[in-house]
Parts: C-alpha cells; structure tokens; sequence
C-alpha cells in the first residue's frame, strides 16, 4: 500500500515538472531581430535595381550601339537592297531596340520568302538571314479569261507569277473549274488534287520514259501526262496511281518501245483494261518528216 502511494505522489511530481517545464517554456523572452540589419539587406537590394535599370536605359540609348550596318544573307533571286528595303530598317537606331521592330513579320510578308531570321553583332551590326522558297512545279491556270503561270513550292504555295513557264521545271496545267478559289500568293493553292499531282511528279521522275513535261488536270480532275515526242498517257482519277504508272511503262516498253512512237495515247484510267489507241496516218506522216528533216 505503501509503494502504490509513492509511485502516486512520484507520478504526481513529474506531471508538475512538466507543466512547470511548458509554463517556463512560454515565459521565455523571444530573441529579438535585428532591424537594422533587415533594413540594410533591402537598402542593397533596392540599389542594384536601380544600378541594373540605370545600365539597361545607359544600353538602350548609348550612341555607340546604334545599328549603322546591316547584312544581308541567303538571297538567291532576290538582291539585298530589296531585302533591306522591305524590312524597312529604321536608321540609326539603338541594337537593342532593334530586336523589338517587326523586320521578319515584314520579310515574310514577301511570298518569295519563306522564313526569316535577324540577329545582332555587337556594337552595331545587324544581320538579315532569309530563306527564299525554292521551285518544284509550275502551275498554269486560267483565271478570269486570263492565262497565268505561277512558281510552287515543294509545300504547294504559289509563291511568284512568270511570263512563261522554264523548260527545267514540269507544268500543272489546271482547268479553271479544278481550282477551289483564286491564287493567292504566299498561301497554298486551293485544290485537293495538288498532293496526288506532285505525288504523280516523284514517280515520274524515277523513270525517264515517264518523265513529264506537263500534268493536265481537267474539270472532272482527270489526270493525264504530256511529254514531247511520246504519247498521252491517261490515268484518269488519282487512284491507284502506282499500279498505273507501272501499267504506262510496260505498255510504253512493248515491242522494243515502237509503242511509243506508234502510240497517240495510253490510256490506263481503268488498269483493269488498258488501252491505246494508234496515230492517224497523216499524224505519222508528220512525225516520220519531222524526224527526217531532223536527222538531216
């Protein structure tokens, strides 16, 4: 009885330490800080904004960083005067604010151009870096009774108006009814058929019988291929044309290629059957003095 007293009174004792402990521990005095260091801290801080903002209007206004030469890069048939003409650079202003004026938004307002890119050398050199678009077809329409020829890029955009196709570049010679709405430079030609005539272009380079002079397209969006000196090859609508580019090359192969001469057109709009159909005797005339008088 006795012991169960003590551990009472023992328990007791260490309850009261430990208020007392907890009451000790709220009465401590808090440290206090140390305000004038804390105001320093924010002195220095305020003083190197105002040394960094101090630096960038020196920069921005200093007068040996204003632009006083300007290069021109990656023209092609383009001249560099052109190209700083249309970007419009403003004299003698600082580098700096250079890279705020919108020269390449101006650039590639030009179809030519298909991007553009500006950098700046110090202390006062600006460089212009173009890429100009490059040709892979030419595209023949008629727009409003007026006949038109316009470069396209491998993307589709027409990009440039000619007085007359180049001899080293295919024709897409589109009905007016095949076009979806007007050309509109810089932007790609409104027509669905476009990918299925370029698709048309790469397999009939990878074969010199087959290699076009000029892809027409008519109102109904038949396909044909006209080569000089060979016969019209007919494919019809865009579908299955590998199998009939093949079809082509093997009639056009036949009899040691005298179908090529003998033919006025294969036609393999429907491969199933192909066809062809011979050159009317008089047209035979023709070709075989031509080629006489060429020999001679």
């Amino acid at each position: 009885m006795f012991l169960i007293k003590s551990m009472h009174k023992r328990t007791h004792l260490q309850v009261t330490e430990s208020r007392a402990h907890q009451a000790a521990k709220h009465h401590r005095p808090q440290q206090r800080t140390n305000r004038r260091r804390r105001n320093w801290n924010r002195t220095l801080q305020l003083f190197a904004v105002f040394l960094a903002i101090g630096d960038l209007v020196a920069l921005a206004f200093a007068p040996g960083l204003r632009v006083t030469r300007v290069r021109v890069e990656g023209t092609q048939t383009l001249t560099p005067q052109q190209v700083f003409e249309e970007a419009q650079v403003p004299s003698r202003t600082n580098l700096f604010w250079m890279l705020r004026q919108p020269l390449t938004k101006r650039l590639t307002a030009d179809p030519v151009i298909d991007h553009a890119e500006r950098s700046v050398r110090l202390p006062n050199l600006l460089v212009l870096t173009i890429t100009e678009r490059q040709p892979f077809a030419v595209l023949a329409a008629t727009e409003n009774g007026e006949r038109q020829f316009w470069l396209l890029d491998p993307k589709g955009v027409s990009y440039r108006e000619l007085g007359r196709p180049p001899a080293h570049l295919p024709v897409i010679d589109a009905a007016e009814a095949a076009l979806s709405g007007p050309i509109t430079p810089g932007r790609p030609l409104a027509a669905e058929w476009l990918p299925d005539a370029y698709r048309l272009l790469a397999l009939a380079q990878t074969d010199p019988k087959l290699s076009s002079a000029k892809i027409a397209v008519d109102q109904n969006l038949n396909m044909c291929l006209n080569r000089k000196d060979m016969p019209q090859i007919r494919l019809g609508q865009s579908d299955s044309l590998p199998w009939k580019m093949a079809l082509a090359d093997a009639a056009l192969s036949a009899y040691g290629g005298a179908l090529s001469h003998r033919a006025a057109y294969i036609d393999v709009s429907c491969p199933q059957q192909p066809v062809w159909r011979p050159r009317s005797a008089s047209n035979a005339l023709k070709n075989a003095s031509a080629r006489s008088n060429t020999s001679n």
